[in-house]
This record gives structure tokens, C-alpha cells and sequence, in this order.
């Protein structure tokens, strides 16, 4: 029945559209036709009668009821307006007017005025014929409705009963195929292959079913061990980025940090100390005659005398704002915070003796002279004596060591802004 109404319903809207638009052609042939339709016949009438007689009264109001005419008026030429309709149909929209004379002599120049509206027309239209095509689809839809239910009985609900009252009258030993093939009728046969085929698709689908939850389930696997490779590449990759971070603040040798991580440091302090008015000491150390210490006990003993060196200079400045670091070669660097020249000058005294007594080999053996030495420049920023960037300190306190070893190193060597002291 739904199947039925929609088909009928689809036919009716491409057949409603279609005289819609010849009405609306029609309609426009009728409006241009007007004048040569009632324009004679209502100038005779007022020629006859001027003030408008029973006859032309008569045929405004037959104009007027024609399909989508809205209000006529008739204005004579004696000044007498007849009118037909509603005048205010004028307001609504989409409503055409259209005058004609109905030319002299004969009406004495009378003129008509007529408002149309298609819409109108169409409403109209509709309320006239809408109870016919609700009828007419009324009887289309019951008869295709039999027309499916004749069809469907005759191809699918008779053989279905006919296999039903065979499968009554057999006993419980025979199998739903012994009654499909001996079912009479074309129509059994070919449900019953139809039947074994769905049987057969069945099994099919079951199987790949099967072998795509194989498939799924080796992927997940698969996915899984990738996943977790993936993670222990993140973890390896991690730390390798911090071994990395670690390499490029780091000297690798001594493990102190090198000169990367000097320079921030220095420049950090330096601001602070500006900052809060306070005081900053920079010490520069150099092992004293490194490369001979190298070429008379090889690199891998140098290595170690550096290691050791770094490692006295770590225990000997260890409090928190304390900074150590390698600048290369056999070159260090010291960076004291809250120091002046007086306490840095004592304490690199003592770290130069921890450095004799420690009595590492200078020449071919520990009876040749003193172990090895360490020349140092010192400078130290204070509100006494600024500086003016962590450069100008950097350069003040290179510029003593240069004279610590030119005076004979092993020594210390001072730098202020007014003078330059040495102590040995």
C-alpha cells in the first residue's frame, strides 16, 4: 500500500507540475485575449448606455469571475466608475493590472482597469480540482495495491503454503531438503536451490570471517610489538637527548662543565652581582709546562693528571654558588661568588699547595723536582672596583695569568683596576 501511494504520489507531481505551468501559460494567453474578448461587447453596452446599464454591469461581473481576476473598474467617459471585486486586492503582491480602452467613438473614451493574480488563478484551480485528483489517486493506489498482492500470492505465498501443507502430511524422518525436492511446482525447486545457495554463502562468509579475525588478530600483534618498540625507541631516544644536553655542558674528560656552560654562568653572576652590589671572583688556572708533561708520559697519564686536577678543584669549591669548569687544553676556570681578591687569593694558595703535595710526576721521575704546578690570574668585581662586562673581568683575569706565567709560573697573579700585584 505505501509503495503504491508513493508511486502514485511521485506521477501526480510530475503531472501537477507540468499543468501548473500550461495554467500558468493559459492564463497569460487570457489576459492578453481580454480586450478582443469583452472589450466590443462592453463598448456596444455603453454606447447604449452611457451611466452603465443591467448589461455591462452584467459582464463586469462575468469578467470578474474569471479565474485570477482580483477586482475590475470601469471608469466612462462621462465620469461614471463602475466597480468589481475587492479594491484592495491592489495591495497584495505579485497582482498585475491591466488597462485597455474601449476606444472612441463608440464608448466615448470609457477605460478598464483589470487586477490578475496568477496565484489566484492557481488557488482556484486547485480548490476545484482537488477533490477529483484525491479521488482518482484513491482508486490508482487500491488498484495497484490488488495488482501486488495478486503477484506476490501467485509467486511467493502459494508455493510457500503448498511446502507447508506437504511438510504436514510427511513424518518427522524426512529432512527439510527431501521436501524441498519433492515439492511439486517450479517454484519449490527453485527455493530450494535457492535455499542450499544461501547455505552455501553462509559457510563462505563464516569462513573469511574467520580468516580476516586471523588477520586481525595477527595485526594487533603486530601493531602491539611495533608499539612497544616504538616506546623503547622514545625511551632511548630520550636518553640519548640527555646524554646529548649533558655533552654540550659538559667537558667529557673531567666532567666539569665546559666553556659553553662558563659563559652563561659568568654572565648570569656577573649580572647579579651588578645587581646587588656584591662581589665576584674569577680565577683562570693553567698547569704549568702541560705539553712536556705530555711528551714525556703520554696522553693517557695527562688525561689522568687533568682528571685529577678537576677533581681537586671540585672538592676544594663545593659550596652551591661555586662554578668549575674546563676552558680547554690544561686551562680552568674558577667563578666565587661573594668573594674579594683577599679570600680568593688564600684560598687559590691552598689549592696550589694541595696540588704540590699531591706531587704528580714533572719530569721523568717523582725525584726530578716538585710535582706538577699551576699558574693563576686572578680578578675579583666589587663596588670598589667594577668592571664594566663579564668580557672586561674574563680579560683582567687572563691578563694576570699571562704575567703569572711570564713571571716564572707557578704563582699567583692579581688584577685590580689600578694595579697589578703578584705573589709567588
Amino acid at each position: 500500500m505505501l509503495i503504491s501511494a508513493l508511486l502514485v504520489a511521485g506521477t501526480d507531481a510530475v503531472l501537477l507540475q507540468h499543468q501548473s505551468q500550461l495554467r500558468s501559460e493559459a492564463f497569460e494567453a487570457e489576459l492578453q485575449a481580454l480586450p478582443q474578448t469583452y472589450g466590443e461587447a462592453l463598448a456596444g453596452s455603453l454606447s447604449v448606455d452611457p451611466s452603465g446599464s443591467d448589461s455591462t454591469r452584467q459582464l463586469l461581473k462575468k469578467l470578474q469571475s474569471r479565474p485570477g481576476i482580483l477586482a475590475i473598474e470601469l471608469k466612462t467617459g462621462s465620469g461614471v466608475a463602475l466597480a468589481s471585486g475587492d479594491p484592495a486586492a491592489r495591495a497584495q503582491a505579485d497582482v498585475r493590472q491591466i488597462d485597455f480602452e474601449l476606444g472612441p467613438p463608440a464608448s466615448g473614451g470609457a477605460l478598464l482597469q483589470v487586477l490578475a493574480q496568477e496565484q489566484a488563478m492557481q488557488h482556484a484551480f486547485w480548490r476545484d480540482a482537488w477533490p477529483a485528483i484525491v479521488l482518482r489517486d484513491l482508486v490508482l493506489v487500491l488498484l495497484l495495491s490488488l495488482s501486488v498482492i495478486v503477484v506476490l500470492d501467485r509467486m511467493m505465498l502459494r508455493p510457500l503454503r503448498r511446502l507447508a501443507d506437504r511438510a504436514d502430511q510427511l513424518d518427522s524422518s524426512q529432512s527439510p531438503l527431501d521436501l524441498l525436492a519433492s515439492a511439486p511446482g517450479v517454484q519449490s525447486s527453485e527455493l530450494s536451490r535457492v535455499a542450499r545457495s544461501l547455505m552455501r554463502a553462509h559457510h563462505g562468509v563464516w569462513l573469511r570471517w574467520q580468516d580476516e579475525q586471523q588477520q586481525v588478530l595477527q595485526l594487533q600483534q603486530q601493531v602491539q610489538s611495533q608499539a612497544a618498540q616504538l616506546q623503547a625507541a622514545a625511551l632511548s631516544l630520550e636518553q640519548k637527548n640527555r646524554e646529548l644536553g649533558s655533552l654540550s655542558r659538559s667537558d667529557a674528560l673531567t666532567g666539569l662543565a665546559n666553556r659553553r656552560e662558563f659563559d652563561e654562568a659568568l654572565r648570569r653572576e656577573f649580572k647579579r652581582a651588578q645587581r646587588q652590589r656584591g662581589q665576584l671572583a674569577l680565577a683562570v688556572l693553567d698547569l704549568d709546562h702541560f705539553k712536556r708533561y705530555n711528551e714525556l708520559h703520554g696522553a693517557a697519564v695527562g688525561d689522568q693528571a687533568l682528571q685529577r686536577f678537576a677533581q681537586l678543584l671540585s672538592e676544594r669549591f663545593k659550596r652551591d654558588t661555586d662554578f668549575v669548569a674546563r676552558l680547554g687544553g690544561e686551562e680552568f676556570v674558577a667563578l666565587l661568588p661573594g668573594f674579594g681578591l683577599d679570600v680568593t687569593q688564600e684560598l687559590m694558595e691552598q689549592l696550589s699547595e694541595e696540588l704540590r703535595a699531591l706531587r704528580l710526576p714533572h719530569g721523568g721521575s717523582a725525584d726530578e723536582g716538585p710535582g706538577l704546578t699551576v699558574s693563576i690570574g686572578l680578578a675579583a668585581y666589587s663596588p670598589a672596583h667594577p668592571y664594566l662586562s663579564p668580557q672586561s673581568l674574563m680579560q683582567a683575569a687572563d691578563e694576570a695569568l699571562y704575567i703569572a706565567k711570564h713571571a716564572g709560573r707557578d704563582r699567583i697573579s692579581l688584577a685590580s683596576s689600578s694595579s697589578l700585584a703578584e705573589r709567588a
